[in-house]
């Protein structure tokens, strides 16, 4: 069906969507044409041959053939002699299927595809609102897997004073993490590095469930590993990590970085209302029989039902938990002792998870650096008009705060969007063109580029 879609189907999607469209009108169009010939036949007192019909698997291909191909030749005309049952036998038939296609196209139901995210190709495309929403993606930047160990306590000075601060040991055993698989966006979408730990040697029983990841390592001379992480990073990140190289996490940390760790809770089993969401219990003495029940969950009559959301008793745990903003208190880094992890890291507070009491070891958890929106990405919007103060020691190119506008869309897109999709394959700025103005790059001149912190 490409020869009969437009020319300027923009996405994948849309192009599928229009297919099944001229599909779905196609087929019935093929059965009344049917129809169509068997009715000449009985007008003409003549029979011609079987009428194949396309069915439902290969229907585009029935239609592409009926459209760009000639006619089949006909099946030898046979007279009927005062007898018109097999003509009015095919048009009774095809009639019937012709209708029961058309009620079947116009009942269809769960067939309308998720309208794709459309680009304007000049300037008078008119793009719906709903498609020029833009969801902001902040990358966290490469990261590392490690293991949780125990906690413990240390002591800081702070403000002159000593005081003791709770402190969550993960470490990272021999064999470290290591580049497994980079993502780039012509083949991808988007630039990501994906990061394995814990080596092992899988049975029959593993490679039932992880052989497609055994092979996909083992194609790029890689060992089999019991977890996988993709890290989504800037262009000038990517190009620093190869296939097969080792991360270290003294590269990337350092001592009083705030980090996010990523982990999953302890479980605990299916528990009621007071345990898990804190609720009150009843009065325990005086004859009450209410001391731990839910209690009411939902009115009678209106709304007549539970709405959702309610606090029921349930599974309670297992889940998967992101701590924010975490402290690091201190890196050991290349530790070369027997029985020793190869990398120790101090965070400051609490991981959810398991330690490290049975042979199992504690938790998995792979942690980043925290993203940071006010880093000044979302804010360096081309600006068009603002207001400065007045006076001779003033500076015009400082506005005002709250008194800027800026250019947000550029034909409907937003212009972050833009700048976002044009660093993915120019990280420098697009070939042949002077940057120093243009607020999206840090190279740019503040002045020209009214890029003052205030706003």
């Amino acid at each position: 069906l490409k020869g009969l879609l437009p020319t300027r189907s923009p996405t994948y999607g849309r192009a599928m969507a229009e297919t099944r469209m001229l599909t779905r009108v196609a087929q019935p169009l093929c059965l009344v044409a049917a129809a169509a010939l068997a009715l000449v036949s009985v007008n003409s007192r003549a029979f011609i041959g079987p009428l194949s019909i396309p069915s439902e698997t290969n229907l585009g291909l029935g239609a592409v053939g009926a459209l760009q191909s000639p006619l089949p030749r006909a099946a030898p005309q046979v007279p009927l002699r005062g007898d018109t049952s097999p003509g009015v036998a095919a048009f009774v038939a095809s009639t019937v299927l012709a209708a029961a296609a058309l009620a079947r196209a116009g009942t269809a139901r769960g067939r309308v595809t998720r309208r794709a995210n459309l680009v304007a190709t000049r300037p008078d495309q008119a793009i719906p609102w709903w498609d020029r929403l833009v969801k902001s993606t902040l990358e966290p930047g490469i990261g590392i897997w490690a293991e949780k160990l125990n906690m413990t306590r240390i002591f800081e000075e702070r403000d002159g004073e000593w005081k003791q601060v709770p402190c969550t040991i993960l470490v990272v055993k021999r064999g470290g993490n290591v580049v497994t698989e980079k993502k780039w966006p012509e083949r991808h979408g988007y630039y990501s590095v994906q990061v394995g730990y814990d080596r092992f040697v899988p049975d029959e029983k593993d490679m039932e469930k992880l052989g497609p990841m055994v092979r996909t390592l083992k194609n790029n001379d890689l060992p089999p590993m019991k977890k996988l992480k993709e890290f989504r990073v800037r262009p000038q990140d990517w190009e620093k990590w190869e296939v097969g190289q080792k991360v270290v996490p003294s590269e990337i940390f350092e001592e009083g970085d705030l980090v996010d760790v990523h982990s999953r809770s302890k479980g605990k089993g299916f528990m009621g209302t007071i345990r898990r969401y804190g609720n009150k219990q009843g009065p325990m003495t005086h004859g009450s029989k209410h001391h731990r029940r839910v209690g009411s969950v939902a009115a009678g009559t209106d709304p007549g039902r539970v709405l959702p959301r309610h606090h029921m008793p349930g599974w309670m745990g297992d889940r998967q938990h992101t701590q924010k903003n975490l402290r690091i208190v201190k890196v050991i880094d290349g530790i070369d002792e027997d029985n020793m992890p190869e990398t120790i890291i101090l965070v400051e507070g609490t991981v959810a998870g398991y330690t490290a009491r049975t042979e199992a070891g504690g938790s998995y958890v792979y942690l980043h650096k925290k993203k940071n929106p006010h880093d000044g990405r979302f804010k360096r919007d081309p600006v068009w008009m603002w207001y400065a103060k007045k006076g001779e020691d003033q500076d015009l190119y400082a506005p005002i705060p709250r008194k800027a506008w800026t250019w947000k869309t550029l034909w409907g897109r937003d212009t972050r969007w833009v700048a976002s999709e044009v660093k993915k394959y120019w990280p420098d700025g697009f070939p042949g063109y002077d940057h120093s103005d243009d607020p999206f790059y840090d190279g740019c001149d503040p002045r020209l580029a009214i890029k003052a912190p205030e706003w």
